[in-house]
């Protein structure tokens, strides 16, 4: 799919109305919008506007990056909110009021319309998501990691790093001292006057808690170089369809293939439109070059078929292919096949400098874009 983002910090006044995402699971002209990554979406801007003039814009897109980055340098922080999610699952089972906000039924006219148009579209503009995480969390005082993964169970373009990381920002958890909190003037002037909060909102932050201190940042570990053995393959995964052309450029591929972990949605109870969206999104990227699988098994048959001796990959983000990953390895071993992850230059470039906040990570923006500029 879009390497599109769940970053709250994204701050656009744009309609708030309905929008037709109906047609999830089939090939509708608004899914067939190809791979965009980061750097394409910023190199066809450039094509434009200055760097200087799209600055802002710039930095917004490279909010995405940022997140992935920072969780690659602490990939327990995933580790931990699953374990935190797990609990919080079991001690608000039977919650009234949490039941109430996620069935669009809490009588807050603001979040049951914002709750209902996430679970009718799979979208919500990125203020909304702000303004809803915050009422979560401060005001309802819900546990953040029941919010971030009922968001991550129907936003179309959920993504483990940014949402995650984007609701322990609201909460004061990724970045200590620093929260986000919503307000009526704030909601009626940029919802245009559609929603005026009537009931109170938080005006000091919740005191939220996490199971484990956040760890500091590991070092990127560069990935081994490229050797390849045999017949090469391209295995495509969700987060980065671009990666069909730059690997490609990188061997001698002479199969393609899509793999999206349909045990891995069910498992993390993610919405089936959702998962219909992102499957279409794979076809639609491999038509006329291979088929999507839902199965390891069927990867590894497909494998076999084709004689491979190695399966390239663009290396995935920390989430949910974190635990994926080894039970493919062992299972391609078994045939003789290496899988071997490749990085794309992007990310090579900014992951390091994911250490702290964006202010220092934005400073690598100007060398990525001279790179782009080449």
């Amino acid at each position: 799919m879009p390497r599109a983002g769940t970053d709250y910090r994204r701050n656009r006044n744009v309609d708030f109305g309905p929008r037709d995402r109906s047609n999830v699971s089939g090939l509708s002209p608004w899914v067939r919008v190809r791979a965009l990554p980061e750097w394409a979406l910023i190199a066809e801007v450039l094509t434009h506007h200055s760097a200087t003039a799209a600055s802002k814009w710039i930095d917004e897109v490279c909010w995405r990056t940022y997140w992935k980055g920072w969780l690659r340098l602490r990939p327990s922080v995933w580790e931990d909110y699953l374990v935190e999610l797990s609990e919080d699952r079991t001690a608000m089972a039977h919650d009234a009021r949490y039941r109430s906000v996620v069935a669009a039924e809490s009588g807050m006219d603001c979040m049951d319309a914002w709750t209902q148009e996430l679970i009718d579209t799979g979208y919500l503009h990125n203020h909304a998501r702000m303004w809803y995480a915050s009422i979560w969390i401060h005001t309802l005082q819900l546990p953040w990691s029941l919010g971030a993964d009922f968001f991550m169970r129907h936003l179309l373009d959920g993504d483990p790093a940014a949402n995650t990381l984007s609701w322990r920002w609201v909460g004061g958890l990724h970045t200590p001292g620093k929260t986000y909190l919503a307000t009526a003037a704030n909601i009626h002037t940029c919802s245009n006057g559609r929603f005026t909060p009537s009931f109170p909102l938080a005006r000091e932050p919740a005191t939220v808690s996490q199971s484990r201190s956040t760890p500091p940042a590991a070092t990127l570990e560069p990935l081994p170089p490229l050797r390849t053995a045999g017949r090469v393959g391209v295995l495509l995964q969700e987060d980065d369809l671009s990666a069909l052309d730059w690997l490609r450029e990188r061997a001698d591929v002479v199969a393609f293939a899509g793999l999206i972990p349909q045990q891995s949605y069910t498992q993390h109870g993610i919405a089936p439109a959702v998962f219909n969206f992102r499957y279409a999104c794979l076809t639609d990227a491999l038509t006329g070059k291979g088929s999507v699988y839902t199965q390891i098994p069927e990867v590894v048959q497909w494998a076999r078929e084709q004689q491979l001796g190695t399966l390239l990959i663009a290396e995935p983000p920390i989430g949910w292919w974190s635990q994926l990953l080894p039970e493919l390895e062992a299972a391609l071993r078994v045939e003789g096949i290496q899988i071997v992850y490749q990085r794309h230059w992007w990310d090579e470039h900014f992951y390091p400098h994911a250490r702290a906040g964006f202010f220092r990570f934005k400073q690598a923006i100007p060398d990525a874009i001279t790179h782009l500029l080449r």
